[in-house]
């Protein structure tokens, strides 16, 4: 009698204690309906049937190659939201670690997926496949301030992203996954850590989705890698101390607010070099794009001196009306670029930014001028440029002094002067590059320092000093003016001066000079308000071989 009594009393201990497991035996599979609060290991070869939503706190989850993980509808597993926790889903290529929906036709979302939360470190998945997952507004897989490894993975029929991270999130590794039927955009993260995803990553959506990218600093050295898909930025994206290198053939597509930012708070470096084959885009993402569609590029002051870009394109930028491609206070290498569909200007240099090189750039399709830059710093401009404007616009000169030795290279657009520009360096004019004056307008030549100017161009490509008036008639701008402090090797050979004279007075005139020789030949003289030439207190003019048409005052003029 005993030994039965005591028989029936460890049966019902085993009940008992059966009872109390977190796991039972399904039919499909071993059901998970509690928690996870102690280190556990889901062995390989058995499926797992996820009930609810199951938390690992306190706890390290080790899940090995060839786990399938099924989830009823509704469900979702959560790492380290409570406490400190682990899971390493490690598959291998052989054998993959399945994360999918228990219903018997899944569809997008029918599990609410796998969340990382603050608490979990050192987490990694590899070698899984996550189907059916997410919500709206959430990944497949999320990430919640925290990190992990997340490498080769497949991800499919997510109801919206893929992968989703929050601001405070990043890729401990991130390389060669694949995401396909995605609802929405297959990655969505914080700009801080676009530089955490890695390699060999397969996107395949539908156009108008790729990497979804939320405004955000990025610092650091770091490098935004080209994708099989665009980065689709969404508002102002600012790079401060940093290094940045893209990678050509990287594409950037931003919403209606989206902007790009180097250098205004720490010294950064941008290096975005595309090639002739592999060009870095800077775009809109909206379907049909038209000029201005978003804000567009600035470079601010502590953007350092060794930023190169070459072989990017900025396209449908400019909404802020301030400019496509902006640069303030420093100096950058633009080259073999492209510049298009700017809905204000293209280029804008301002406070004195500068090309430590620019050559074989297309600026074209744009609202106003190609290209704004102080006249100090117009001679950075290089070789070999295409710029296309509206009657009107060209190459806008925003500021007067010339201190600095300079060379004004023919463009394919005239320069714009609507100021008093004053000389006081050497500056070289190449033979066919146009100046075109406003009615505020002037240059004038040595008037501080010692000074010369050599404008020589050729019978077929002279160089013109003009008005920038529509409809220009004798007397739209006053003309140049040459001080005591000029050189007497300042020379104007093959040059065409129009519509000068600006408020004419006895000694106005296309040339005036004060106290000083200088040397004119070849060259013509058209519809002065004044003079041709004015020769003022004592001064000397070398005058052969031009022609003066339509100067009201006459040819040459001399004060008493």
């Amino acid at each position: 009698m005993r030994k039965l009594i005591n028989i029936s009393i460890a049966a019902f201990l085993v009940l008992l204690a059966t009872s109390c497991e977190k796991e039972t035996n399904d039919i499909n599979g071993t059901l998970i309906e509690n928690d996870i609060n102690t280190t556990t290991t889901w062995t390989s070869g058995n499926t797992y049937i996820i009930s609810g939503t199951i938390n690992v706190d306190d706890a390290v989850l080790t899940i090995e190659p060839g786990t399938t993980i099924k989830f009823e509808s509704g469900a979702r597993l959560d790492v380290g939201y409570y406490g400190n926790a682990t899971l390493i889903a490690n598959g291998t290529a052989e054998k993959p670690i399945t994360f999918t929906s228990n219903a018997a036709s899944p569809s997008a979302g029918a599990w609410e997926g796998i969340t990382f939360w603050s608490h979990s470190l050192n987490s990694s998945m590899t070698y899984c496949n996550v189907e059916y997952a997410g919500k709206t507004s959430e990944g497949a897989v999320n990430l919640r301030s925290t990190s992990i490894v997340f490498s080769n993975n497949q991800i499919k029929y997510a109801k919206e992203f893929g992968i989703e991270l929050d601001y405070e999130s990043s890729f401990d590794e991130m390389n060669s996954n694949t995401f396909s039927n995605c609802g929405s955009h297959p990655v969505r993260l914080c700009a801080a850590y676009m530089h955490t995803i890695g390699t060999d990553n397969t996107f395949n959506c539908a156009d108008g989705y790729g990497v979804n990218v939320i405004s955000g600093d990025a610092t650091g050295t770091i490098t935004w890698r080209k994708l099989d898909k665009p980065y689709y930025i969404e508002g102002e994206v600012d790079v401060n101390n940093a290094t940045l290198t893209i990678e050509p053939g990287a594409t950037f597509k931003f919403n209606t607010d989206g902007s790009l930012h180097f250098g205004y708070y720490n010294s950064t470096t941008l290096i975005a070099n595309g090639t002739s084959t592999e060009n870095i885009v800077f775009t809109s993402s909206a379907s049909a794009p038209t000029a201005g569609a978003w804000r567009g590029i600035t470079l601010w002051g502590n953007t350092l001196t060794n930023t190169s870009i070459s072989y990017c394109d900025v396209n449908y930028a400019g909404k802020s009306a301030d400019g496509a491609f902006i640069v303030k206070e420093t100096g950058i290498a633009l080259n073999n670029c492209n510049i298009h569909n700017s809905s204000s200007a293209g280029i804008v240099m301002n406070d004195g930014a500068y090309f430590t090189s620019m050559d074989n750039n297309t600026i074209e399709n744009i609202a106003t001028h190609a290209l704004e830059i102080d006249a100090d710093r117009v001679g950075t401009i290089g070789s070999d440029n295409t710029f296309t404007c509206n009657n009107g616009y060209g190459i806008n000169v925003t500021d007067g002094d010339v201190n600095i030795v300079s060379t004004w290279k023919k463009q394919t657009v005239p320069y714009f002067i609507n100021v008093d520009l004053d000389v006081e360096a050497n500056l070289t004019i190449q033979p066919g590059a146009i100046l075109m004056f406003g009615a505020d307008g002037q240059m004038d030549i040595g008037y501080y320092n010692n000074t010369q100017v050599t404008a020589v161009g050729t019978s077929s490509e002279p160089i013109v000093f003009t008005s920038a008036a529509t409809s220009p008639a004798a007397g739209a701008w006053k003309g140049i003016l040459i001080w005591e402090n000029n050189s007497p090797n300042t020379r104007f050979d093959y040059c065409e001066f129009n519509y000068t004279g600006k408020d004419v007075y006895e000694s106005s005139a296309a040339i005036w000079a004060y106290n000083t020789s200088f040397t004119v030949t070849n060259s013509k003289f058209q519809y002065s308000a004044g003079y041709g030439i004015f020769l003022d207190s004592g001064s000397t003019v070398t005058n052969t071989g031009n022609t003066f048409t339509g100067c009201a005052l006459g040819e040459v003029g001399q004060s008493d």
